[in-house]
């Protein structure tokens, strides 16, 4: 009998680690059937046109490399964002499914929130938390409200290569601290690398890391593998700081006192908005309540941190400190379009949700699987109705009126579906309530001016680009915008200032191309020569340029060279007729009239009504009778 009973307990323990095994899969199947209706989800125009529609022709021609690791998440050089793996990943998306598809740009931003919940099932592992109690908080994590806009909106990309590349770095880290493996040291920088290459954030890790081995470790002692990983980590940063400094010129918006000290207020928004997450704005706001609610909980969480439990004070410390430290990082943002975005908590929340586990692990299990079934369950049905917000940029739009505090982004918005859909009128009334709002906000005026330009008041637009220059918002577009305007008004020495001060920020062929046409109407061809020229050696050589470039050539006398254009243009097409007529017209004055007869025919052959040419052919036949 003593034999029996020492057998029995046995069986239950032999099923229960069965039983584990099996949690990693259910935490993926979990995640992805959560957000699997998200895969048919469209733009929302915000943020996603900048960094995927604006760049279609980058990503469907095989974009490469050097672009992506030199220029900022928009593909530009000036910017705030340098985050070259996620083009990389955007890139790989087009790769795969041949075009820009955005079923494959949001498959993969499920697929990647389904391997953040596995790679956080083993975290809370690595923390002690016990299978169970780690299973079911990973699945309250995936199920988060707060956590929505980060696996429907495609330009939440960033947020979850950082959060999936800074777990798996951790995870390393503390397997390289138990058993000192090379492997796991070189798979952790390997990691971190990613994570910083995908959002600035990651920045702070080491420190994370630093803290972790104080707080976790029994014996503290720098070995020679210690400084090696010290070292790896440094020269990852200090090519990352170089790449991003020598290539990227960051826009100098003044962080001020006040905007950053509003940013510190996402600290308690975000322990509110953990433990109540009823918001369901796209663009949410700092309010008395949250604020209230949060101050409260940080300050019970700061005196839990005090009371004795199975972890000690440090190790709870640390959960608190991970939150404080990655959601840091975000309050440099120089925006007042918006007070957070719910995105930016990925990261940072999991150090609350290490620190609610680490309370409730030894509570009695039943109670916890009720309780967090419930609350799963809930979470559930919250999100798959937060997500809907991003399913299409006018249900995006829509879910700004719950943002009472900042009515112009919501109507800013509405104007650019309007622009967009070419309803110019209602686009220019929507920018219009914007800036009655908000007399400051740049890219209503910004966006305005170019309504106006496309209804042809031009007086107005030229008016808009000034107060957003005036407000500090100088780069390429702006100048552009203004240099045609000034265009259209006849101002061709502003308009050549406007298009020198566009190229001081961006080097783009167009201008070149546009200044020597002005240069031409001025009379100043030679300036119009050099234009032209510059325009051709960009690689933009054209029947179209070299037709004019020989017009102009011919406007100084330089018929030999006028001649040599046109020909260059028939050779790229030979039944461009403007190149066929120009030609004829300069070999006459030239005395070559066989040639000018020549090609006087061949033209009437492509074009029997072409303007002039039955007048130049009469002329050229008189010289050779």
């Amino acid at each position: 009998m003593k034999s029996l009973k020492n057998q029995n307990p046995k069986q239950p323990q032999v099923s229960k680690n069965r039983f584990q095994t099996v949690y990693p899969l259910l935490v993926f199947c979990f995640s992805f059937l959560l957000y699997f209706h998200s895969i048919n989800f469209k733009y929302t125009m915000f943020d996603d046109d900048g960094l995927l529609m604006n760049n279609k022709e980058f990503f469907t021609n095989n974009g490469d490399l050097k672009t992506i690791f030199t220029t900022d998440a928009f593909l530009k050089t000036e910017g705030t964002f340098y985050r070259p793996i996620q083009n990389i990943s955007f890139l790989i998306d087009v790769t795969i499914s041949g075009g820009m598809d955005m079923r494959m740009f949001h498959f993969t931003n499920v697929l990647l929130f389904a391997l953040i919940g596995i790679s956080l099932y083993f975290l809370l592992l690595r923390f002690k938390i016990s299978h169970l109690t780690a299973f079911l908080g990973t699945l309250l994590y995936l199920s988060h409200p707060l956590l929505a806009s980060s696996v429907a909106w495609i330009p939440a990309r960033g947020d979850l290569l950082l959060t999936l590349f800074s777990i798996l770095t951790f995870i390393f880290w503390i397997q390289f601290l138990h058993n000192k493996k090379y492997k796991n040291l070189i798979l952790s920088w390997l990691f971190f690398t990613l994570a910083l290459f995908s959002k600035e954030t990651a920045i702070l890790l080491p420190l994370l890391f630093l803290v972790y081995y104080l707080t976790f470790e029994s014996k503290f002692k720098i070995d020679f593998k210690l400084l090696l990983f010290g070292t790896f980590l440094l020269c990852t940063g200090i090519v990352w700081f170089v790449l991003r400094a020598s290539f990227i010129q960051i826009y100098d918006t003044e962080l001020t006192t006040d905007l950053f000290l509003r940013n510190l207020l996402g600290y308690p928004v975000g322990i509110s908005m953990f433990a109540v997450p009823y918001d369901f704005s796209t663009a949410p706001e700092f309010t008395f309540a949250k604020i209230l609610l949060g101050s409260i909980l940080l300050v019970m969480i700061l005196v839990m941190s005090f009371v004795k439990s199975s972890h000690s004070r440090g190790k709870k410390l640390f959960y608190l400190l991970w939150f404080l430290l990655l959601l840091f990082p975000t309050f440099f943002a120089k925006t007042k379009e918006w007070d957070y975005l719910d995105h930016r908590f990925l990261l940072p929340i999991i150090g609350i949700f290490l620190f609610v586990l680490s309370f409730i692990q030894n509570i009695n299990k039943r109670i916890i699987l009720i309780i967090s079934t419930v609350l799963i369950l809930i979470f559930s049905a919250t999100s798959i109705l937060k997500s809907q917000a991003y399913s299409n940029p006018y249900a995006f739009c829509e879910a700004l009126k719950y943002n009472t505090n900042k009515p112009e982004a919501y109507h800013f918005l509405k104007g650019n579906l309007a622009q967009i859909s070419e309803k110019y009128e209602k686009a220019l009334k929507e920018y219009n309530a914007a800036i009655s709002y908000r007399p400051d906000h740049i890219k209503s005026l910004n966006n305005r001016g170019i309504v106006k330009q496309k209804l042809g008041d031009f007086k107005g637009a030229f008016d808009d680009y000034n107060k957003v220059i005036d407000l500090g918002h100088k780069n390429y577009h702006i100048f552009k915008n203004r240099g045609d305007v000034r265009l259209q008004l006849s101002d061709y020495k502003g308009a050549i200032e406007d298009y020198g001060l566009a190229l001081d920020f961006e080097q783009h062929a167009e201008i070149y191309y546009i200044r020597g046409e002005i240069y031409r109407r001025l009379e100043e061809n030679e300036k119009a020569l050099e234009e032209f020229n510059r325009y051709i050696s960009e690689g933009y050589a054209d029947p179209e340029i070299y037709t004019l470039t020989g017009i102009t050539f011919g406007k100084i006398g330089d018929i030999e060279n006028s001649i040599v254009c046109f020909t260059k243009a028939l050779e790229m097409d030979s039944n461009y007729t403007f190149a066929y007529y120009n030609r004829a017209y300069a070999k006459f004055i030239s005395s070559d009239y066989a040639g000018s007869l020549s090609d006087c025919k061949k033209l009437l052959v492509l074009d029997s009504e072409y303007p002039n040419a039955q007048t130049l052919r009469s002329e050229v036949m008189k010289k050779m009778e």
